[in-house]
């Protein structure tokens, strides 16, 4: 399928259209130069400014060059806004090295976007990226929140993030980039055939589960929309309780004992700001502040204390 410009127009927010600034995440690969390219039709017809940011991770010899070509076939289509931001890092990074790099990433185009005074960051997650995120959150045991994985918008800190692909299948998109824009050759990041990623092995196991089980893209991400959608309505229900048994001090301490768990927990979470946490140690938390001998816990940076009047009193942590 050829994603026509009125089809990506459908998929950007109204927040979104209305700022004057937009940076789109580019690596190089077909996805984000297609997401490029059609930004780029979106952003010329309504007089927003863009930004192409690339992040070179410096992982490999070849980094900088690969990018230096992807640059230049984008401006070769158009007078595009490019910039390079480079990870500087340790030569052996060690630990979890998806993880260091997403968040480096994160940091990298964050930081751009406040540089520039943009409120939008668009990347190019697809339908694929979305099953295979599903996957591996419930292998893990994720909850409600979790297994509703990527969202078309969310917010990182002051910087909306918009996703216009996950309706998209990367072959959806490689046509869509060769057909309507002329663009058959960019870059193959060899580190997405690297078994040892976890999201690579997912990405390998697709074809065979699709096939033999029917679990192809199109029904679970019908599926997550859905649990998206429960996800809203639980996270409603519980703003609405949390401002009536939080006055900005205290929980009311017997509310919060008559709640359901689910509601306990998501309550904690609105107490440390949804910052990221894991549901188990939610779960424990939610658990132990209930009962008679509790006294005081941590969680996330945030103190809380059995008061005096027997309510929860929330406290940030006082930093030396």
């Amino acid at each position: 399928m050829i994603i026509s410009g009125d089809s990506f127009a459908e998929n950007v927010p109204e927040i979104a259209a209305s700022e004057k600034k937009w940076v789109v995440a580019v690596s190089g690969g077909a996805d984000s130069m297609c997401l490029a390219m059609l930004a780029n039709e979106f952003t010329k017809e309504r007089g927003i400014r863009l930004y192409a940011c690339f992040i070179d991770h410096s992982l490999r010899d070849d980094s900088a060059k690969d990018i230096e070509t992807a640059v230049m076939s984008l401006r070769t289509k158009d007078d595009f806004d490019c910039s390079v931001l480079r990870w500087h890092h340790e030569e052996d990074i060690g630990g979890n090295l998806e993880m260091k790099a997403r968040k480096a990433r994160y940091a990298l185009l964050l930081g751009f976007c406040r540089e520039i005074g943009a409120k939008c960051l668009l990347t190019a997650h697809h339908s694929l990226d979305q099953w295979e995120t599903f996957f591996m959150r419930l292998s893990r045991g994720s909850a409600l929140n979790g297994l509703s994985c990527i969202r078309p918008i969310s917010r990182m800190e002051d910087i909306f993030v918009i996703r216009p692909f996950l309706d998209y299948s990367p072959i959806d998109i490689k046509e869509t980039l060769a057909k309507r824009f002329g663009i058959s050759e960019y870059f193959h990041d060899p580190m997405n055939e690297q078994i040892q990623f976890e999201r690579v092995r997912w990405r390998k196991a697709y074809t065979e589960l699709a096939a033999k089980y029917g679990l192809g893209m199109a029904g679970i991400n019908k599926s997550i929309r859905r649990l998206q959608l429960s996800e809203e309505c639980l996270e409603q229900f519980a703003l609405n309780l949390f401002s009536e048994i939080f006055d900005g001090e205290y929980i009311d301490l017997a509310k919060f004992r008559e709640q359901h768990m689910e509601m306990r927990i998501r309550m904690l979470r609105l107490v440390i700001n949804r910052q990221i946490t894991s549901y188990g140690l939610l779960e424990k938390t939610a658990t132990r502040i209930v009962e008679d001998d509790f006294k005081a816990t941590n969680l996330g940076g945030i103190v809380i204390t059995r008061d005096k009047t027997k309510n929860l009193r929330i406290q940030r942590e006082k930093r030396k």
